[in-house]
């Protein structure tokens, strides 16, 4: 019992514990959760789009919605995939990649964009110069659904399961992706540059 007598510092809150504050009405909570992904959510949507305005303006239009409608919502399993599911379709809607009438059509024709920051890996230049074109050169070889299937699982650190539901496919489909994307890298890069990429990835160099 002895939490009892310590007011609870927002930071040792855990997300799941912020939304169930949130859905009864606790403004803080929101703004905790927005503190804590809004970057991600940012960094994810850069991706999508170089209009900084609209993924700043999706991103406000998510969080403003959650606060109007959150009597309605549920309790996702996982808030951040929640968040990163509903950010994408936003960002789908706005960006016109979807036809704002029709239903939710999951859709291939979608830009992502990826760059790699090869000189945070310890490389001398001139080797680092040619690494790096021949490493983008194979990942942008990759569709842009195998690229954001890659993104979430390295930097995000999302499961299979969770890139299914924020990618709203089927398990079966995501496992298909990585191993495409995988199996293409293997084929076109050579050994050590596939290990460097793979370490890149692993260490999130790359934005």
């Amino acid at each position: 019992m002895g939490m009892m007598g310590h007011p609870m510092n927002q930071k040792d809150i855990a997300p799941a514990e912020h939304w169930l504050l949130f859905k009864n009405g606790s403004a803080d909570s929101l703004e905790a959760l927005y503190k804590q992904y809004s970057n991600a959510l940012y960094n994810y949507g850069s991706k999508f789009s170089p209009d900084k305005d609209l993924i700043k303006e999706c991103i406000q239009e998510l969080f403003v919605t959650l606060w109007t409608r959150r009597k309605h919502i549920g309790n996702p399993p996982d808030v951040k995939n929640y968040l990163f599911k509903a950010f994408r379709l936003s960002v789908f809607k706005k960006a016109a990649f979807l036809q704002k009438n029709e239903e939710y059509l999951e859709t291939e024709d979608y830009p992502f964009a990826v760059t790699l920051n090869i000189e945070d890996a310890i490389i001398s230049a001139e080797q680092g110069e040619a690494l790096k074109v021949r490493l983008e050169i194979a990942v942008n070889q990759l569709t842009n659904r195998q690229k954001e299937a890659i993104f979430l699982k390295f930097y995000e650190g999302l499961s299979y399961e969770e890139i299914a539901g924020v990618m709203d496919i089927s398990v079966k489909a995501t496992y298909k992706i990585m191993a495409r994307s995988l199996g293409y890298l293997r084929e076109n890069l050579s050994k050590d540059d596939l290990l460097i990429l793979l370490f890149v990835l692993h260490l999130k160099l790359y934005n």
